[in-house]
């Protein structure tokens, strides 16, 4: 009974001396920080300022603000618009695509070149070390979430440049295709297919603005309906590598008041790459590209069309194709976006009840900031409205996750 009675009192001195030590360390700072107050003070701190993280792999995103109330991060290869202002709060507030964030700035009274800065909608202090100019932080970037910061994007701002079909951006997309078929053969509207494709965006900047595009699409088919000729109907084919397809541009912006014009132009083709010839054409195929897209406050509509034709392979049948992709994204909050990215076709070759293929499209998608590196994701329903008499997709749901990473040719360490 002693021996509790006594490992009950070093417990209860333990946990009052914990309380005291948490007590004085939360009191602490008040001590040892004074408030930077003043229009011209604060505006002095920041003209002039640049802010710098460090990203995964030791890749850095670097804000530098101006004295005009001008600024620009940039982060992943591309760079980021923004303004500030001071508030009459003492506040700087940084403007990012269509996000404010406001900050109370806290100078060190033991060492000048120490300050903290409240992020009042984020409840946190963040301390951070300016030397000439220069500003370096004790944190990892990926505690701001989707919220961004001085130094880092937001997810709302990811989400608007992912708009751009010109970005800068390495997006490494995935996928995920699942396809209902019909049509007048017998047992079409049983068939369905799964397939997940690989497709990298591998941008090239050059210095006058414009971008150079490659954009291969490695298909992996998990399983699709091939007819029998021998019995009839369909039999299931998979797991196999499709045909790779892919197209090489060059994009170029036109500004504007309203926001700005995209062009692409280029060739698109494919690779007989296919494991099986059931899953794939056994021709080259080549042809021109062209594109366009408004890019506008409220997000973006635009579209690729594309013409090809087989220029090697298989003699038994011929491919004169024209295909395309309209895309359009509306800003909703929160970086969260209705969208639409569906592929159309037209078979010159067949017939016209068997020629168009043509789906209607629509979606969320939504841009998160995890770990530091920024995520795209999107699901997608599509209606085709335009299908093959004979055999043809009817209705389509698409996955596509795409996570944003650094290019070797374009970047900040």
């Amino acid at each position: 009974m002693i021996r509790l009675k006594i490992l009950q009192a070093i417990i209860l001195c333990a946990c009052i001396a914990a309380v005291h030590t948490a007590f004085a360390q939360d009191k602490s700072p008040d001590k040892e920080w004074k408030p930077v107050t003043g229009g011209d003070n604060l505006r002095a701190f920041m003209s002039g300022l640049i802010v710098e993280r460090e990203l995964a792999h030791g890749w850095i995103s670097r804000g530098v603000y101006s004295a005009d109330g001008s600024g620009k991060l940039t982060t992943w290869g591309a760079t980021f618009p923004r303004s500030w202002k001071v508030n009459d709060k003492n506040q700087v507030c940084i403007t990012a695509n269509r996000e404010t964030l406001c900050y109370e700035i806290e100078q060190s009274t033991t060492d000048p070149t120490f300050f903290r800065s409240y992020d009042a909608a984020a409840g946190e202090w963040v301390e951070f070390q300016v030397i000439e100019g220069r500003t370096s932080f004790n944190v990892k970037p990926a505690r701001r979430g989707d919220r961004g910061s001085a130094a880092t994007p937001s997810a709302a701002e990811i989400s608007a440049e992912l708009n751009d079909p010109n970005t800068p951006l390495g997006i490494l997309t995935t996928l995920f295709d699942y396809t209902v078929f019909d049509g007048n053969i017998p047992g079409a509207n049983k068939q369905s297919a799964q397939v997940v494709t690989f497709q990298p965006s591998l941008p090239y900047p050059l210095e006058d603005g414009r971008v150079l595009f490659f954009r291969p699409t490695i298909p992996l088919v998990l399983d699709t309906p091939v007819a029998d000729e021998l019995n009839g109907g369909y039999q299931s084919k998979g797991v196999e590598l499709g045909d790779i397809g892919y197209d090489a541009s060059m994009g170029f912006s036109q500004k504007l008041e309203s926001g700005k014009n995209i062009f692409l132009a280029g060739v698109s083709g494919a690779i007989p790459t296919a494991t099986d010839k059931a899953v794939g054409s056994d021709q080259w195929l080549l042809g021109p590209l062209l594109g366009f897209t408004a890019v506008r406050k409220w997000g973006s509509v635009g579209g690729l069309l594309f013409h090809q034709w087989d220029v090697a392979g298989e003699d038994s049948f011929d491919t004169n194709i024209t295909g395309g992709q309209y895309v359009y994204n509306v800003h909703i909050k929160n970086s969260w976006q209705l969208t639409g990215s569906p592929t159309w076709s037209y078979n010159h070759e067949a017939d016209s009840d068997n020629a168009l293929t043509f789906p209607l499209a629509i979606g969320l998608s939504k841009a998160i900031i995890f770990k530091g590196r920024p995520w795209t994701m999107s699901l997608e329903y599509w209606n085709y409205v335009a299908t093959p008499d004979a055999f043809g997709p009817k209705h389509q749901i698409r996955l596509s996750v795409a996570p944003v990473v650094p290019l070797p040719w374009k970047g900040n360490r």
